[in-house]
């Protein structure tokens, strides 16, 4: 059994950015100017996420052009 508690599929911003390890203004600048960088979902007006499958694939990408 494992000892980690698992991460919700969805990341909040500012849960998503800590996941990747950026700050908020990092997350929005690269939502902004990178194209292959995942699009939130909005659930509501003040309320939007990222899904974390997504971020991970990203952040993997980026790695493996490095």
């Amino acid at each position: 059994m494992s000892t980690q508690t698992k991460q919700p599929a969805i990341l909040r911003l500012k849960h998503a950015a800590a996941h990747c390890g950026f700050s908020t203004t990092t997350l929005w600048r690269l939502e902004q100017t990178d194209p292959d960088f995942p699009r939130k979902i909005r659930f509501s007006a003040r309320v939007c996420g990222f899904r974390r499958e997504d971020l991970d694939a990203y952040l993997q990408r980026k790695v493996e052009a490095a």
